[in-house]
Order: C-alpha cells, then structure tokens, then sequence
C-alpha cells in the first residue's frame, strides 16, 4: 500500500515540475518577442524584398504660361481661382514629383526686355512660387520661349528656380549641352532628367544620344521631356516618331511632350510610353475647345511595371476641372484615336510590365 502512496505522489511531484517549467518556457518566449523594448533586426533576404517594392509617383502636365491675361487674372483673383476645383479633387496628392513644361523665362519681377517680340513671355517668381503650393516641384524649360528676354532672361530664370527650391532641366531651342540634363534623387532612385526642344531648329541627336549614355551610367530610369510637334493637331508625325524611337532605343524610359497646345496620342513603344503632347495646364488660348483640353499623367513605377494614370481635365471660365462621365469616355476615345498601336485602357489605367 506505501508503495502505491510514494509511486502516486511522484508523479504528483513530476507533474508539479513540468507545469512549473511549462510557465518559465512560456514567460521567456513572451519576454523575447512580445516585450515592446525588444529590436527586431530584420533579416538580409527581407531588407531585399521591402527595397524591391518602393514605388516612384509622378504626375506630368502641359504647358504653363503666367504672362498676358492669366497675369492678369492672377493679380486680379489668384492662382487659386484657376486650380481650385481640380485641387478639391486632392488632384495634387500622393506624388514624389509634380512635373510641367514653363513656357517661359522666370525673370526678376517678372519683367520684360528688349527687343519686344509679338508673342513675348516673362514670369515673376512670386507667381511660380505659388505653384509650389500645389506641389509642384519640377519644370522642364526647353522651349521657344526660354529666350524671349534674351540672355539676361535665361541667366534670371535659372537664378530665380534655384532660389525658389524648384529643380528644373532645359536649355534654349535645339541646344544640347550640361543643361539639358539632371539627376533627381527620389525614394532612393537615381532618376535622369533630359529636357529638350526642336521647334525652330532640330537638335543634333547625335548628342542627345551622348547625354542618354552619360546618364545611364549613374541612374535607375530616364525620362525626358521635348518640346515639339506641329501646333493644334493631335496626331503625331513621322518625325517626332523616329526621334522617339531613337531616344528610347538608347535608354530613354518615359517620354513626354509639349508644345502643340492640344493633346496628341500616346504609344507604346519597346513597353516604354510616348506621350506625345499633354495640351495646355495654364494658358489662355481660350479661342478654341481643343486648346482648352489638357491631359495629365499620372505614372507608378516600380521594378517591374508602370501603371499610368489618364487625367483628361478641361478650362471652364478660366479655370481648370477634371472631366467625368461622358464627357470623360468620349476624351478617352478620340485619344485612343489619335494614338498609335494597341493601346488599353481600363477606366483610365494602362497597366505596362
């Protein structure tokens, strides 16, 4: 009988252990892993994966001209007049770089010098500065009209951007030189910046292609803004095309262009977009609906795709709002029109591995 006594209360004494052990086993595990002090140090493989996500948000819109009647009406009202109802639609959110061509100089005070041409642009810096409440943070200013204020002009206006904090990239008319490029850091991305224009003149791509090399050795993706095409028509020509194609042989990742004052199509090309003009963002080339319509770009980029926005919007009295429901489908289609290729879009999207 003692015997069963002893063999019962050892087990009683062995169960009393291992609940005891079981408790300690239980409050280390918590105190490594649950202790709000504890540093998790990730490990190598998973550093990899969160930098393969990062993503690169840009938007890209049409020409901006402060001169003339929109100076006027900037005085008069504010800038806020003529981007209030597209800027209700948080429009200008959830971007790492906000991107327009300026279709002029930045001169001191916005000030005009001889020889005065008919078609004549100067903007005050106070004026651009209010765009960088809409977050812009970017211009390309090659274009014709960097060089309506001569010299003293473009020297001013690459003073003027500097002391605003507003990167920019351009030279004069069909110019290659330092000036048509930049680098960009954003979200740990080396991004190139060419700016060009052949309006007057075509640039010799032969430089061109030596400036896509320099960048390609330094960067993650180029984009490159050329001022061009024929003036109010939306179709692209041949040329434009066979310069397009040439860019994005030797590098060149996203294209977009200005100049035409109306929107032109886009194109795939070797799974790189073409954006052959966006149309006018601040103007007041109100003679015309097609002059009035603009078309804003909205590009996701990661490692391994893009997934590009269509911002189609409209100048209404003067100020700027984006197009909904059938007014939005039939812009979507005369676009699909005016492009070239096979191009889909799904409810604004294109989607490009």
């Amino acid at each position: 009988m003692k015997k069963v006594i002893y063999i019962i209360l050892f087990i009683i004494a062995i169960g009393i252990i291992l609940f005891a052990y079981s408790l300690f086993l239980k409050n280390t595990f918590e105190s490594i892993f649950f202790d709000l002090n504890y540093t998790y140090y990730p490990r190598q493989e998973e550093i990899i994966i969160k930098e393969e996500i990062k993503e690169l948000n840009f938007l890209f819109l049409g020409d901006i001209m402060l001169d003339r009647s929109v100076k006027k009406l900037i005085d008069a009202k504010g800038l806020d007049y003529l981007l209030k109802n597209i800027e209700a639609e948080n429009f200008f959110e959830g971007y790492d770089l906000i991107s327009a061509n300026l279709e002029g100089p930045v001169t001191n005070n916005g000030d005009h010098y001889p020889p005065v041409a008919g078609i004549d642009f100067a903007f005050s810096p106070d004026d651009v500065n209010e765009l960088k409440r809409y977050n812009f943070n970017f211009f390309t200013i090659a274009n014709n009209h960097l060089t309506d204020q001569g010299l003293k002009g473009v020297e001013e206006a690459r003073a003027n951007l500097n002391e605003l904090g507003i990167n920019y990239v351009g030279c004069s008319d069909a110019e290659v030189s330092e000036c048509s490029s930049t680098i960009l850091e954003i979200n740990d991305y080396q991004v190139g910046m060419l700016g060009l224009s052949m309006v007057y003149h075509n640039f010799d791509l032969e430089k061109v292609i030596s400036e896509i090399n320099k960048l390609k050795d330094q960067t993650d993706y180029i984009i490159t803004n050329i001022h061009w095409g024929v003036e109010y028509t939306h179709y692209f020509n041949t040329y434009q095309q066979n310069i397009a194609h040439a860019l994005i042989d030797n590098g060149v990742d996203i294209i977009i262009g200005h100049h035409p004052h109306v929107v032109q199509g886009i194109e795939i090309y070797n799974k790189k977009p073409i954006f052959y003009s966006l149309g006018n963002f601040i103007f007041d080339q109100y003679f015309s609906s097609e002059t009035q319509e603009g078309l804003g770009i909205g590009i996701t980029l990661d490692n391994s795709s893009y997934n590009i926005y269509l911002f189609p919007y409209v100048t209404v009295n003067k100020y700027s709002e984006l197009l909904k429901g059938q007014d939005r489908e039939e812009f979507l289609a005369n676009y699909l029109e005016w492009s070239e290729g096979e191009i889909e879009i799904n409810n604004g999207l294109i989607h490009l591995d």
